[in-house]
């Protein structure tokens, strides 16, 4: 039997103590484990915030003129014109969809029962479903329907209120996560270099080569996807707004502008849009909402099939079902998140694997594998 000694003692009081503390003031761990997520929150939006304005700034950095590097002009600039960028774009963005839907709803609102009986007594439509659907459909009370809509949005407003109160604290973690990624950008070789320092000094120098390697692979795929999935949607875009401008439709600019926002959600993202799209030009016409469904269909396969393999799926060094894969992988696993970092993640891990596997190809043929070492272990 083994001796206890005053050592182990002091270890069950200690753990026995931590356990009464945190069972007697639990409320008080609570609220401090939540303003310490609200902190992860925070750095973490600060991260991703950072990660994409770097993007236009490491192109300002090259075309500016002067010395490159923290504290000087080419950086100061090459950061404010990044920000400059993105915030035009995100205006113009807003302000043309925006008033658009706004519209589009408000008159909806009004002429919905018009429309649908106009639906439902076309010859088109009559030929399409059978006379009981749409005895059910006429059957409906409409305008009545609008308005139980409407003094829901109106009596609703107190019941979201704890909902607004939350999503204040979530844009509260984002302010100070912009806060962060500005004093990141300004001094991000200082702060790369102190990293650099304490994983060699604290770990080892080994394990900071090969975490500098990880970190370059997921930099340069995560770069590459990015770049990409903006060029394919202003690719997207602008074919959706030719061919509303040759179909005659409303909106033309809005509707490729808004599939083109859209499609940065990768594969799903544009056919969300098209279906907004359809719901604005309805407040219109129902029959060039039908048409614009139609020739986004036609232009997605096209687009899907040619475009996105060649533009973002060779940029990022997957083709065929594999950028599907990863967004439906990081997708189902994520959520809306992982359908945004599924395709680069799934780039990543290719690299890595790629990387490996040439290296083990170019070692002696007498080198065990992984699995012989396991086997051979297990049998030892």
């Amino acid at each position: 039997m083994k001796n206890i000694t005053w050592k182990t003692c002091a270890r069950l009081g200690a753990t026995a103590l931590i356990v009464y503390l945190c069972i007697r003031y639990w409320g008080g761990i609570e609220s401090f484990l939540a303003i310490l997520l609200n902190g992860i929150t925070a750095i973490l939006a600060g991260i991703i915030i950072a990660y994409v304005v770097n993007i236009p700034m490491r192109f300002f950095e090259r075309v500016l003129p002067g010395e490159t590097g923290d504290g000087t002009r080419n950086r100061i600039f090459s950061l404010l014109l990044a920000i400059v960028c993105i915030v035009i774009v995100a205006l113009f963005v807003i302000l043309l969809i925006v008033p658009a839907l706004v519209d589009a709803v408000i008159t909806l609102a009004h002429d919905l029962p018009g429309i649908i009986n106009t639906i439902v007594s076309s010859d088109f439509v009559k030929t399409v479903l059978p006379a009981s659907i749409l005895d059910k459909i006429s059957g409906i009370d409409w305008g009545q329907i609008v308005g139980s809509i409407a003094t829901w949005l109106q009596s609703g407003i107190t019941s979201i209120l704890p909902g607004i109160a939350s999503f204040l604290g979530v844009a509260a973690a984002w302010i100070v996560g912009i806060l962060f990624a500005f004093w990141y950008l300004a001094e991000k070789d200082r702060l790369s270099s102190q990293c650099h320092r304490m994983v060699r000094s604290y770990l080892s120098p080994a394990l900071d080569e090969k975490m500098t390697r990880l970190l370059g692979i997921i930099d340069d795929r995560f770069h590459r996807f990015i770049v990409a999935q903006f060029l394919e949607a202003l690719i997207f875009g602008t074919i959706i707004t030719i061919v509303a401008l040759l179909l005659g439709l409303p909106y033309a600019t809005m509707l490729g502008v808004l599939i083109g926002v859209m499609s940065l959600i990768p594969m799903y993202g544009a056919y969300i849009g098209a279906i907004f799209g359809a719901f604005i030009i309805l407040a219109t016409s129902w029959q060039q909402a039908l048409v614009f469904l139609v020739a986004f269909i036609v232009v997605a396969q096209v687009e899907s099939n040619f475009v996105y393999n060649r533009v973002v799926g060779r940029r990022v060094g997957l083709t065929g079902m594999w950028p599907f894969i990863g967004v439906t992988l990081g997708t189902v696993l994520f959520g809306i998140p992982g359908a945004f970092v599924g395709v680069p993640i799934m780039s990543v891990i290719f690299q890595i694997v790629h990387e490996d596997l040439t290296k083990r190809e170019s070692l002696p043929e007498d080198t065990l594998t992984p699995l012989e070492r396991v086997q051979q272990k297990l049998s030892d």
